[in-house]
């Protein structure tokens, strides 16, 4: 019997730029980034299963990204799985993956009470715990709260390392769309990121978005950003 391969996903072509570890917002320094960063090291020696829990603009997507980029930057085989995306496919979308050297997992909560996908995660866990494994997956609650069916699947999202990370404050999203324009080489003040936090959306992705649009109206019209400029751009 042939083996499958797996599902082939591609990462969202803006990761590369801006998803990283240098660009999180917490830093490089931060403590999900050193554990994250740091379980790539012990690989040889055993499974490695990392639990992020945080509401939806806490940064977590952001991290898996981050992991993915890393694994690739080590010539790890890799796959982000976007529970979102995939999840009216069903668990046939798990088999293979126990082939890859790093799997991150997002939004593993919206399977709850999903009897199919439950079994599917459990069997999975089982094939891809292994040394040389890595398992990344976020929720926005704590194994315990998911109001998942099926006990051994809470038990295995128990597993490894939790980490509660917290809702961004507007000063870390300023600080945010600052680090990340300057990783552009385009100078965005404090004055106009708290500008866009007011006048925009507050979704991290959204706020993103809108930094690109005027990364690349900057350029075509040779102009820096200004709060007039930006109003302008946006017909604010």
């Amino acid at each position: 019997m042939a083996v499958q391969e797996p599902m082939q996903m591609a990462l969202p072509v803006t990761l590369p730029d801006d998803e990283t570890f240098t660009s999180y917002f917490g830093g490089e320094n931060s403590l999900e980034v050193s554990h994250l960063k740091d379980a790539f090291t012990k690989l040889s020696n055993k499974f490695q299963y990392t639990y992020l829990c945080g509401l939806g603009d806490s940064g977590k997507s952001h991290l898996l990204y981050a992991t993915c980029i890393h694994a690739q930057e080590r010539g790890l085989s890799t796959m982000l799985l976007s529970m979102r995306e995939v999840i009216d496919y069903g668990p046939v979308v798990l088999e293979g993956l126990e082939n890859l050297d790093v799997l991150c997992i997002d939004d593993v909560h919206l399977v709850a009470g999903n009897d199919a996908w439950e079994k599917g995660l459990f069997n999975f866990f089982n094939r891809f715990n292994e040394p040389g494994k890595y398992l990344v997956v976020t929720a926005d609650l704590l194994p315990d709260m998911l109001h998942i069916n099926l006990p051994d699947l809470v038990s295995r999202l128990k597993w490894g390392t939790t980490l509660q990370i917290r809702s961004m404050s507007d000063d870390d999203k300023a600080e945010a769309l600052v680090r990340r324009a300057h990783m552009r080489g385009l100078e965005l003040t404090d004055e106009c990121a708290r500008f866009l936090l007011t006048r925009l959306s507050r979704d991290m992705r959204a706020l993103l978005d809108v930094l690109d649009k005027l990364d690349h109206a900057s350029m075509a019209a040779q102009r820096k950003l200004t709060i007039p400029f930006i109003k302008s751009t946006l017909k604010l």
